[in-house]
């Protein structure tokens, strides 16, 4: 009894208001020693690379696209989860919200919010959402705005974001931050980028498509035959065959020389050791992103891991899965704050799990472990006036009612193949005759 009171006892004194760095060993911590654990803001260089990267590598924009196409294909809804009872006028104010997060009169939609948020939050590590609130109607969030990374800074005295260099601080209602968090205390207000992990993988294809580049520009230098001139032959003549070499514009080139030996030259290794970069490249970006091959139009697809399609399909809608959770919580923390007991949620097709769902419920169905309202009570159907009794397929049986189970209809299956249509006819007539008497 006393562990059931002492239960009542907590229950009963709930605090309205968690603050847990009241009482947390780090927070104290961190208030006397943090400063030794600061960091600048993000380095404008750094940002630059990770800006380049997002637009001269095909592989990172890509990758970057098919996520923002994935999550947008989903769609969003706003639902309140504790409540059957639904608030039309906030519902339809946050879904314009959303759809226009600008306003009317601004270009900015979902659509192109997504677009900013999820590139940033991939390759610099960090998204910035700032949240405009009117300040007529209760501070209510009227619009949302992308800020660059580049514009943002930390400012540690104040413990706020604020806008680089300046006195700009925002609230932290006014502001949602989206990032990839670290796993170390310093810097750990920012978030930290997929492209330092791949960095040296881009840099190297880079650095070789650079070679190749002025290979081609200066015509070539790859010479497939040596041509030797006797080392008695005058120079004279010798420089005259050079030039009329020349003339002919021979790309590849020809190597001329005096006194020594004609000697053919064969493709060698090295000259299959940039598309093996490439692929190599290739393949360490859409690993860090976690996007299947296929999605970023690579067909061949042995050396990036086997399985069917339908196998990475799932996979990657786990990932995906899980990026709009990410999303969806930075957001729903920040309409929270505002008093919004609704939540934006992306809509999840998960057709396996329906068919799953749907074989489970009609096996239940069948063999009277549940009702017929039970299951449209699941899909926000209304009820129907004779869904509340079990229908025992398995026994092609139909109760009257819950109660008078034992006096149901039973018609059992005739081995005949003849009788067992007419035994399924007239069982559907009683079906029919029931339903229409009100059962």
């Amino acid at each position: 009894m006393k562990i059931i009171d002492s239960i009542k006892g907590v229950a009963n004194h709930l605090p309205g208001l968690r603050r847990p760095e009241r009482y947390s060993l780090y927070d104290l911590f961190m208030d006397e020693y943090g400063w030794s654990f600061t960091t600048p803001d993000k380095n404008i260089g750094d940002l630059n690379t990770y800006y380049q990267a997002f637009k001269k590598n095909v592989w990172v924009r890509r990758c970057c696209m098919v996520t923002c196409d994935e999550i947008l294909s989903e769609g969003f809804q706003i639902n309140n989860p504790n409540t059957t009872t639904v608030n039309h006028e906030k519902v339809n104010y946050l879904t314009d919200l959303f759809n226009a997060p600008a306003g009317k009169y601004a270009e900015d939609t979902f659509s192109s919010l997504i677009k900013q948020i999820v590139p940033s939050w991939k390759v610099t590590g960090d998204t910035f959402i700032e949240v405009n609130h009117d300040k007529i109607f209760d501070n209510i969030p009227n619009g949302f705005k992308f800020i660059p990374t580049e514009l943002m800074g930390y400012d540690y005295n104040r413990d706020a974001w604020c806008i680089r260099n300046t006195e700009h601080v925002f609230e932290p209602e006014n502001i949602i931050h989206i990032y990839e968090p670290k796993i170390q205390i310093r810097g750990s207000k920012w978030g930290t980028s997929l492209i330092d992990t791949i960095a040296m993988n881009i840099s190297l294809e880079a650095l070789g498509l650079n070679h190749n580049k002025n290979v081609f520009e200066n015509h070539g230098l790859d010479p497939r035959g040596v041509l030797s001139f006797d080392k008695d032959l005058k120079p004279q003549i010798v420089k005259e065959n050079i030039q009329r070499l020349k003339k002919q514009k021979n790309q590849k080139g020809i190597i001329a020389m005096q006194g020594g030996n004609y000697q053919h030259t064969n493709n060698s290794n090295k000259d299959m050791e940039f598309l093996e970069l490439i692929r190599y490249s290739r393949d360490c970006v859409i690993t860090m992103f976690g996007v299947p091959p296929a999605k970023v139009s690579i067909i061949e697809t042995a050396n990036l891991g086997t399985g069917s399609g339908e196998s990475q399909d799932k996979n990657f809608g786990k990932v995906i899965n899980s990026n709009c959770k990410v999303i969806e919580d930075a957001f729903n923390k920040n309409l929270g704050r505002s008093g919004f007991q609704e939540l934006f949620e992306f809509i999840r097709e998960d057709h396996e799990n329906k068919l799953n769902r749907a074989e489970i419920e009609d096996k239940q169905l069948r063999n009277g472990t549940t009702f017929i309202n039970e299951v449209r009570s699941g899909y926000g159907l209304s009820p129907v006036d004779w869904g509340n009794v079990p229908m025992n397929y398995s026994q092609f049986a139909l109760a009257t009612s819950p109660e008078n189970i034992d006096n149901s209809v039973l018609i059992n299956p005739q081995e005949n193949e003849t009788k067992n249509l007419e035994e399924f006819a007239m069982l559907k007539s009683v079906v029919m005759d029931r339903i229409d008497k009100g059962y």
